[in-house]
């Protein structure tokens, strides 16, 4: 599988001039983007000779929401919900990899960067 954008890309281009998000191992956070963009995409980027921009933009934002999730679940220690009153706590499945990300969200992104490129037919 390949991975859509590098950090090069995600510092010079994507970013332009902001302080990075993330600031290391951004490769590690590209790769589980491009595995969910492939996923929704269904294997249509993997078929491409060439990567456009708007791929490789959506790859970035969608690196960075893996990590900001990522660290929002370490913070909350895996809880996903508290009530107060007669007390209850929910935690999430830790089956699941911390950087996964909603498929709403995921999609959100998707649709914003790759609505026009015919990357997300569904028919034939």
């Amino acid at each position: 599988m390949k991975v859509y954008a590098d950090d090069t890309f995600y510092k010079d281009k994507y970013l332009l001039g902001r302080k990075p998000v993330i600031s290391a191992s951004f490769n590690f956070y590209a790769r589980s983007a491009s595995k969910i963009m492939n996923s929704l995409t269904f294997g249509r980027i993997d078929k491409l000779n060439d990567l456009t921009e708007d791929i490789k933009m959506c790859c970035c934002e969608i690196a960075e929401r893996c990590y900001t999730n990522e660290k929002e679940n370490k913070a909350a220690g895996g809880k996903t919900s508290e009530k107060i009153g007669t007390y209850s706590a929910t935690f999430s499945d830790k089956a699941l990899s911390d950087t996964d990300i909603s498929a709403a969200d995921a999609y959100r992104i998707i649709n914003k960067w790759l609505s026009e490129t015919g990357l997300l037919y569904r028919g034939i």
